[in-house]
């Protein structure tokens, strides 16, 4: 089987969370087990300096856009530790700048404009690359316009799209009226399952058009079907039937190791967690934390949003005390702000306000737990990598935390709470 896996954030080349790290390992497990694999994403500005070599195979591919022909150029690379061809569709107008998605708190306001971009121009490449898959593998909102032009242009491939996160602020919405800039045809009869309401929702097209859909947990698949469930698509849900599927994520146990981690304090395992002593007292340095080896660390590695339950932290924050508290992500200003306020007042909170993976790898090896109070989670890898580098989950009865954290007393990995309450 050959597959073209479509992402337009693949770590380690760019990225801002899951989706980036599913789209650098996925590909690489599904090659092992001997699917013809390949990747395509986006030239990012920056993205070909993470890659150990970079050569140009396709110099020059025209790309007809609904209203003008454009073009671009392919670069092909690899992804790292792999033979998994990766290739980067390359744009200066559209890619080269300093944010995937836009500028920092942003979104580009042309954003409808270059994704309906890369998925023309991930169809129109295929030629030049002179291999055809089998099936297009799309990824969240910014690839679902693949299913469209696939069925629009009757190629042979097949198509499966993966929704990442449904929540309402992931569906890319746009006015109606841009749809000549997507080249939405009014006149087709599925149109209107995604375009309703004065919006085009990207979401909804992927999963209406696509030959099949899933999502990132089987728990999530179950509460996003769900009359009346906030992310909006329990009847296309409902009309897919076993067309849509929910799938657990994992995590490159390659890359998160804390036995082979060149960035963490000290190396430790199962067999020998002395090195997680030292990692704790590390961390307590870098935070500017009491180092106390008996004191509890609490770590929570985040992307600073309302689904991933700040609301019931900041709550709780007043409450704990006998423990010391470590935040690492970035997002919105107003819980960056508190988590900062607090960090200030007390000795015993530190807010690192930033997206840094080493950052991460440290509160992973130095904490004792890891809290995820999320809301809503459709898969979660937080946990996951906590889970191997000995901090246990603290979680919410939810999502993909659901299906991956248990206390029941055979199996227990974690703790979880089932009401969201402080």
């Amino acid at each position: 089987m050959q597959v073209l896996f479509a992402s337009v954030e693949v770590a380690p080349f760019a990225w801002t969370g899951g989706l980036g790290d599913v789209a650098g390992s996925l590909p690489k497990a599904l090659s092992e087990m001997g699917v013809d694999m390949r990747v395509i994403m986006p030239a990012h500005r920056g993205a070909r300096d993470q890659a150990e070599q970079v050569h140009r195979i396709v110099d020059s591919c025209p790309v007809h856009m609904p209203w003008w022909v454009t073009g671009c150029a392919i670069d092909q690379t690899n992804l790292p530790g792999s033979e998994v061809p990766l290739y980067l569709v390359e744009h200066s107008q559209y890619f080269n700048r300093s944010g995937i998605f836009g500028p920092a708190g942003g979104s580009y306001p042309d954003n409808l404009e270059r994704f309906v971009f890369f998925c023309r121009a991930v169809i129109e490449s295929l030629a030049g690359l002179q291999w055809q898959p089998d099936i297009i593998h799309l990824n969240d909102w910014h690839t679902a316009l693949l299913a469209l032009y696939q069925k629009s242009w009757g190629h042979g491939f097949r198509t499966l799209y993966t929704a990442h996160q449904l929540a309402p602020a992931f569906h890319g919405l746009f006015p109606a009226e841009h749809q000549w800039v997507a080249g939405i045809d009014w006149g087709r009869p599925e149109t209107r399952r995604f375009v309703a309401n004065g919006q085009i929702d990207l979401a909804r097209a992927g999963l209406a058009l696509a030959d099949a859909s899933n999502t990132v947990s089987e728990r999530y698949a179950w509460e996003v079907s769900q009359p009346g469930s906030e992310e909006g698509v329990a009847d296309l849900v409902s009309d897919l039937g076993d067309r849509f599927r929910g799938i657990l994520n994992g995590v490159d146990y390659e890359r998160w190791d804390p036995a082979s981690d060149q960035v963490i304090a000290a190396p430790y395992s199962t067999r020998d967690l002395l090195g997680k002593a030292v990692c704790k007292q590390n961390l307590q340095r870098m935070a500017s934390l009491a180092e106390d080896p008996d004191m509890p660390l609490i770590a929570m590695v985040s992307r600073l949003d309302a689904l991933k339950g700040f609301d019931l932290v900041l709550s709780a924050l007043p409450r704990i005390a006998g423990a010391q508290m470590v935040f690492l992500g970035a997002g919105e200003d107003r819980y960056a702000r508190a988590l900062g306020s607090t960090a200030m007042s007390r000795d015993d909170v530190t807010a690192f306000i930033e997206f840094d993976e080493g950052m991460a790898r440290h509160l992973y090896a130095g904490a004792d737990m890891l809290l995820m109070p999320s809301r809503r989670e459709p898969s979660g890898l937080a946990q996951m990598v906590a889970a191997k580098y000995g901090a246990i989950p603290i979680v919410h009865k939810t999502g993909g935390l659901a299906d991956t954290i248990t206390e029941s007393p055979d199996s227990q990995n974690g703790f979880v709470f089932e009401t969201y309450s402080v």
